[in-house]
């Protein structure tokens, strides 16, 4: 296999790896790595959204209830959306760190050369399988509830699991201070 070859079989390789990803709907470093996500004390990113996936409001998310979502506004003040204002929403809970996953695949394609003219079959299968692998795991810290859905599959993700407490303090620290502009 020239040289060429192998670029095209490696960019197809990053490309699938990247196509194949569900996006993530939480602001860049944002979330942490799965690895620390259980230690985390504050709630996933939620983007709730209504008509035709217009996003209504987004934010962390610090509570549920059977008709309610709560998530922390812009103001660091908790911010109460009832569940008929939308139509559902989109919750991320850990970074699912994709970008290494594009590079193995690439890379393990890359690899193959090593297997000679066994190559023609070693790289297709590496890419597609790095490639389902990569989309799996981008999708992985993903929920969604849809129109009708229940909101309270979204609690075990909120910062206040159980629901927000009474002697909650105003203004809510939030995960990262506000950086001056």
């Amino acid at each position: 296999m020239r040289h060429g070859e192998l670029r095209h079989w490696s960019g197809l390789a990053l490309l699938l790896g990247t196509i194949t990803c569900t996006p993530n709907p939480a602001p860049s470093g944002w979330l942490s790595p799965p690895q620390v996500e259980a230690a985390d004390p504050y709630g996933a990113w939620i983007v709730v959204w209504g008509a035709k996936q217009r996003e209504i409001r987004s934010g962390e998310l610090l509570a549920v209830t059977r008709d309610s979502v709560f998530l922390l506004s812009d103001l660091n003040v908790p911010e109460g959306i009832a569940a008929g204002d939308s139509l559902g929403a989109t919750l991320a809970f850990y970074d699912p760190q994709t970008g290494s996953l594009s590079a193995w695949t690439a890379l393990g394609t890359i690899g193959t050369i090593s297997n000679g003219l066994f190559l023609i079959f070693t790289g297709p299968i590496f890419i597609i399988t790095g490639s389902v692998a990569t989309g799996h795991q981008s999708s992985a810290p993903i929920v969604t509830v849809g129109p009708g859905g229940d909101w309270r599959a979204l609690a075990p993700y909120a910062r206040f699991p159980g629901g927000l407490p009474g002697d909650l303090p105003i203004p809510l620290p939030p995960k990262f201070p506000r950086r001056a502009p």
